[in-house]
Parts: structure tokens; C-alpha cells; sequence
């Protein structure tokens, strides 16, 4: 063959190979974050709010008791919420003999929007308003992760709730299901929600109950989660978690985050354990608060 004739053909099979305008394929995209549109620990609220368009493709009815049947359809809930919600109702009647009912759980953009106008006409101010309802975007149940629960002494949302045996119970038992109580009063100054005993926030047991321990709002608890790891956040258990948070609010950044930043995939299990371990309680097994905080299938 002529050595013209070889290179013609030479670039002819390489225009196969490696034809015009081809790019190499970009990497994989990483996997969103639980802070994040769709995750767990994604906060919503008057200056974070959700398009019109969301909604979560994971909704299902919990089954739990409504006071009215005609309110089964308004108690949507993404499915790890629902279950975990189910094991808290269940709880609740066998441990302390409580009913509970579920009110109000995922809603629409447009839902929302009827119901703030409503709040706004009964109300007389649009400011008044976002007090009690949040405007359609900034309200947790268009995440499909928040419900309203109700007892039957008290069949309204009202925050005479807080002070019955059923309210009394959820607040002090929704974190072992992975709920916190998104709204208190002394948080209002960073919620912009009065007082709202009866709304409760599917976050996972490992956050619940490192809130809890801290005793601070979501909007507080997940700014300073973004300082953390990925890998941390969405694996470490409930005492590490309260004491990173801890740290970090106070201005200090613990030697143990130094280790956790500098762990590889390879070294990320044990990482998490050695700087885990300070912070357990005597008697406690790292297994054992593991268990706790990922009573599912942990994370991977």
C-alpha cells in the first residue's frame, strides 16, 4: 500500500474511533447531599423556599389514625417519614396508652397558597400571617417530611397541645422515631413561627436526637452541618453529630474533625468510630448507639 493511500486509511478508522466532535463523557455527577432539595435534612423556610413544581415522588399514606375519614387524603407523607410515623403512633398507644391522630401532612404549592391567603384575610396582614402559615414555597409540607398531629382532647392545631399528655409525650419521645418539633416558641426569633407543638419534622433518629441534645432549631442545627463532611453527616450517629454542632457554634473546631476531613473512602468507618468514642456514655458500645440512630439499614 502507498504511504498516502495508509494514511487516508489510517484516518478514516480513527474518524470511527474518535468521530468529530466527540467529548469524553464527564464524570458522574455526586450524589446529592441530605442538606439538599430531596434529603432529609433540606430546610425550608421564608428565605429557602421550594419551586411550585416540586413534589416528592415517593408519597405515601401512613397507616395511622385519622379523627375523620374525610382527612385520610391530607396525610401524605414520603415513605420513610410514614413508616417512621406509624412506629411513633404505635409507641405511643402501647407505651403510654396515648391516641394520636395525623391531621395535615403533605401539601401542594397551590394548597399552600390558599390557605396563606386565607390566613391573610382572617388576620388583616400579610405579616401577621407568616406567624402562624407559611407562604406557599417556604412551608415543610411541601417536602412531604412535617405532620400535624392532633389528640383527642384536643381536636384543633392549637398550642394548647403542647401541655396535654399526648403533646407532652411527642415532644419528649419524637426524636427516638426521628422527629423533632420544628417550631418552638423560644426559637421564633429564628423560625419566624410562633409556638407549633403539633407540627413534627421526619429528619432521621441520628439528627432528631442530636437536636434534641443541643436543644437548637433546623435552621441553626444545618448551617453548621455544612461545615461537616458529607459522609459525616449522613453517617455519624447522634453523639459525635451534638458534639461537632457543639463545637462548631461555639467557634472551635475539635481535633476529631481534623481526622474526619482527612479520612479516605477506605478509612471513613473506622474514622467515624474513633471519633465517636470520646463522646459515648459509660456503658455505651458504639454498635449499640449505631443501632439507635440507623434502626433501617444505614446508609452506605
Amino acid at each position: 500500500m502507498k504511504p498516502l493511500l495508509a494514511l487516508l486509511v489510517l484516518a478514516a478508522l480513527l474518524a470511527g474511533v474518535f468521530p468529530a466532535g466527540a467529548e469524553t463523557a464527564p464524570p458522574p455527577a455526586a450524589p446529592p447531599s441530605i442538606l439538599d432539595l430531596g434529603g432529609m435534612l433540606h430546610l425550608v423556610n421564608n428565605g429557602n423556599r421550594v419551586s411550585k413544581s416540586y413534589v416528592p415522588d415517593d408519597l405515601v399514606r401512613p397507616r395511622v389514625a385519622v379523627r375523620k375519614e374525610s382527612l385520610e387524603a391530607n396525610i401524605l407523607m414520603r415513605e420513610a417519614a410514614a413508616r417512621a410515623l406509624e412506629r411513633m403512633f404505635e409507641a405511643a398507644r402501647y407505651e403510654a396508652g396515648h391516641t394520636l391522630f395525623a391531621a395535615s401532612g403533605y401539601r401542594s404549592f397551590g394548597v399552600q397558597q390558599i390557605l396563606f391567603n386565607e390566613k391573610v384575610a382572617e388576620t388583616g396582614s400579610r405579616e401577621k400571617a407568616m406567624r402562624r402559615v407559611a407562604p406557599a414555597g417556604a412551608s415543610e409540607h411541601q417536602l412531604g417530611l412535617a405532620m400535624d398531629v392532633q389528640s383527642p382532647s384536643q381536636l384543633n392545631l392549637n398550642p394548647a397541645f403542647g401541655n396535654t399528655p399526648e403533646g407532652e409525650w411527642v415532644a419528649q419521645n419524637a426524636h427516638r422515631f426521628g422527629f423533632i418539633i420544628r417550631y418552638k416558641a423560644e426559637w421564633s426569633g429564628v423560625t419566624g413561627i410562633v409556638s407549633e407543638p403539633w407540627h413534627i419534622r421526619y429528619v432521621g433518629t441520628a439528627h432528631a436526637t442530636a437536636m434534641r441534645l443541643l436543644d437548637i432549631p433546623l435552621e441553626i442545627y444545618t448551617a453548621h452541618c455544612r461545615e461537616l463532611p458529607a459522609y459525616v453527616v449522613e453517617g455519624a450517629s447522634h453523639p459525635l453529630l451534638a458534639a461537632l454542632v457543639s463545637s462548631l457554634i461555639q467557634g472551635e473546631k475539635p481535633e476529631s474533625l481534623g481526622m474526619l476531613e482527612a479520612a479516605g473512602p477506605d478509612t471513613r468507618e473506622e474514622a467515624l468510630r474513633t471519633a465517636t468514642e470520646p463522646y459515648l456514655s459509660e456503658g455505651e458500645t458504639y454498635e449499640a448507639v449505631l443501632r439507635y440512630a440507623y434502626p433501617t439499614p444505614r446508609p452506605t
